[in-house]
Formats: C-alpha cells, sequence, structure tokens
C-alpha cells in the first residue's frame, strides 16, 4: 500500500515561524512525559514534506517553554470559555498552531486569520470542523472584523505575532479592536527588548541549513503596557510548572521578579 503524499511547504520569513513553533511542540507532545498533549501537531510535523531537523535542530528547552506557552494560551483561553462556553475565538496569525483542537469543548465557535499562503496550508492540512472558519487576510487591515459574532462572549488572541509588526501597528490594531468590540478580551504574547536587537543582528544567511529569527520589531514589557490604547486591567500571566530545576523552580521566580521579568518572554491579557 503507498503512502499518502506529504504535504510541501515553500515558506520564508515570518511565514516560515509558524513551522518552527509547530516542530517544537510536535518534539515536547511526542515524550512519554509531555506536559501538553497535541496529537495533532505530532501528526502534522510527520505529514509536510519539510527538513525540520536540518533547520531548527533538536532543543529541549525550547520544546518545553513552546509547551509552556502554548499552555498558558490554552488555559487563558478555557477560563474564558468556562464563562462564555458559546463564545467566539479570533485567532490572528496563528500559522499551524492547533489550538482549537486542545481547548475545543464543542461549543465554540473558532476564527482563524492568516495570509493566503498560510490560511491555503491550513485548508490542506488540518481537519475540518463546521465551527471553525478561516479568513485569508492581513490583520492591519479590516476586513477580517467583518461579521464577527461577539453576542456571546469575544477573545482575540495573538501568539508569535504582534513581535514582527512595528509598534504603530500594534496600537493601530488595538485602538480599532476596542472601537469594534468594547467589552471583548485579548491575550497575546511578547518578547522584551534585547530580543529586537539580538534578531536585527542576526540577519542575513547562515552558513549551514539551520534557520535564523527573523528581525523583530515591537517588544513588550510594563510600561508599554500602560501606552497599549484602548484596554483596561492589563495583567502578566505566568506559564505553568514545567519539568526539571530551569522550568520547575528558576523560571517561576523569575517571572515574579520585577527588575527580571522585563528581561524574559511573556503572556499578557487585557479587555478593551
Amino acid at each position: 500500500m503507498s503512502q499518502e503524499p506529504k504535504i510541501p511547504v515553500d515558506l520564508t520569513g515570518v511565514p516560515e515561524t509558524l513551522l518552527w513553533t509547530l516542530f517544537f511542540r510536535a518534539q515536547e507532545a511526542a515524550r512519554p512525559d509531555a506536559l501538553l498533549q497535541d496529537p495533532v501537531a505530532v501528526d502534522l510535523v510527520e505529514r509536510i514534506d519539510y527538513p525540520f531537523e536540518a533547520r531548527f535542530n533538536q532543543g529541549s528547552g525550547w520544546a518545553q517553554w513552546q509547551a509552556l506557552r502554548a499552555l498558558t494560551f490554552d488555559q487563558a483561553i478555557r477560563g474564558f470559555l468556562a464563562e462564555h462556553p458559546e463564545g467566539t475565538v479570533i485567532s490572528l496569525g496563528e500559522g499551524l498552531e492547533t489550538q482549537f483542537w486542545r481547548v475545543d469543548n464543542e461549543r465554540l465557535r473558532w476564527v482563524g486569520v492568516d495570509l493566503p499562503e498560510v490560511s491555503g496550508l491550513r485548508n490542506q492540512a488540518l481537519p475540518v470542523s463546521d465551527r471553525r472558519t478561516q479568513v485569508s487576510a492581513s490583520i492591519i487591515e479590516d476586513v477580517w472584523m467583518r461579521g464577527i459574532d461577539d453576542s456571546k462572549g469575544l477573545l482575540i488572541t495573538a501568539q508569535g505575532l504582534l513581535m514582527y509588526l512595528q509598534r504603530n501597528q500594534v496600537h493601530d490594531l488595538f485602538r480599532r479592536c476596542a472601537q469594534r468590540w468594547p467589552g471583548a478580551q485579548i491575550l497575546w504574547d511578547g518578547v522584551p527588548r534585547w530580543a529586537i536587537f539580538a534578531t536585527a543582528k542576526q540577519g542575513g544567511a547562515t552558513e549551514d541549513a539551520s534557520m535564523r529569527p527573523p528581525a523583530m520589531s515591537w517588544w513588550m514589557d510594563g510600561r508599554e503596557a500602560k501606552a497599549l490604547p484602548g484596554v483596561g486591567q492589563v495583567r502578566r500571566l505566568h506559564p505553568p510548572k514545567g519539568r526539571g530545576m530551569l522550568f520547575s523552580r528558576v523560571l517561576p521566580v523569575l517571572e515574579r521578579a520585577p527588575l527580571v521579568r522585563a528581561n524574559l518572554l511573556s503572556v499578557w491579557s487585557a479587555r478593551f
């Protein structure tokens, strides 16, 4: 019996990072002691024709961090669904994130928004659900905002996305969402200021086939939280404890140390 043909992928730049997060999430999910249960991600890595290991290398630390970040988002979404079981979740720039299948309560409505080439890949690679809609659009435009049902609660997520936008684009996104959906919630992650300079210096081709992170433009910290337009109740969310000394003991302490946490990757929540 012939095997099913693998799914070809040809992405570069920022869109290619969706394969990076997918690979490390699947690495963690494939472990016998996995923190994250994500069989859809494991299956995707096996079905996609892409040199994952050559491009991204093996990294148990990165895999566990990706899992903890995903779990932080999952927990926040489940909290929203506990209050709004038939609510709508808009996932901006979700790439090949498989969150819908991890948090699905069989009542929610989910809208994924991504660029056409990524939306096409999602439609080809992932299962179909009548409660999930895929929109091909740039988030800096308004077309994806049309026809959203927020009558039963609305949560917007942006995972691994906003740091690649300019600050004025991020602020404009928050402003437009606040004007259209007052009372809605938003969930996003951010990078510290040093990451902006680090990725800028890493630009250019590598000597081998490994991938370097694309340049980032927007950093997130407590000061920026106060500057975001249209939001209140901005909170920094803390990831759950992981395995090993670093993720079970050191990271939780650093997350709560005011002088240190500004230099860590972070997840945030706010209400418009």
